[in-house]
């Protein structure tokens, strides 16, 4: 963990300081190296759809907890914040997807909006990346919820690396569920 943050840090470190570009397509390509080699983590697991099979369940049950959690805890938000139950609901059913989520409430309802869901995304990827190893050593399915969309790509590596390679699968599978619910709530909200 102390190595992940690090980097993060560096990385923030050099993009104030020093005048790095790099490229989207870098950026993209390491990503689907990452997300390549944690497949080929899951995929060299003997009987793989077999579990996959016997955790679908698990994967369900884990999505749905983690799109009722990300809704009621971001509805919060209208206690301390002028916003009401329709935004709030809205700005946290990005479930850390932020270029989607910012993207569609701007379009879809208002670009404050949009700008507020894409930095509360942004933060809750920044706590994903720093939270998920101290929250595995608990529950590591508590783990991989934090993540919510993001646990199928960005967020994988560091749940991979923090839990099991079952905690791994189902924490793949809530990110697909995830990210395919993100622009139908969205939607429906708005």
């Amino acid at each position: 963990m102390i190595l992940l943050l690090s980097a993060v840090i560096a990385g923030i470190i050099s993009g104030i300081y020093f005048n790095i570009n790099i490229p989207n397509n870098l950026t993209t390509i390491l990503l689907m190296f990452l997300v390549f080699s944690v497949g080929v983590d899951i995929g060299s697991e003997e009987k793989i759809l077999s579990k996959l099979k016997v955790n679908m369940k698990n994967i369900l049950f884990q999505s749905i907890l983690t799109i009722l959690g990300s809704l009621i805890f971001g509805s919060l938000a209208i206690f301390f914040t002028d916003l009401n139950l329709q935004e709030s609901l809205g700005a946290s059913a990005g479930f850390g997807w932020y270029s989607l989520s910012g993207v569609m409430i701007s379009n879809l309802y208002s670009p404050v909006l949009g700008a507020i869901s894409f930095t509360a995304n942004v933060i809750r990827e920044i706590l994903a990346i720093v939270l998920i190893p101290l929250v595995a050593k608990w529950s590591p399915l508590g783990a991989a919820s934090i993540g919510g969309a993001t646990s199928m790509d960005t967020m994988l590596g560091v749940i991979a690396k923090s839990t099991d390679k079952e905690t791994t699968l189902i924490a793949f599978g809530q990110g697909v569920i995830l990210s395919l619910s993100v622009p139908i709530l969205i939607t429906m909200i708005f």
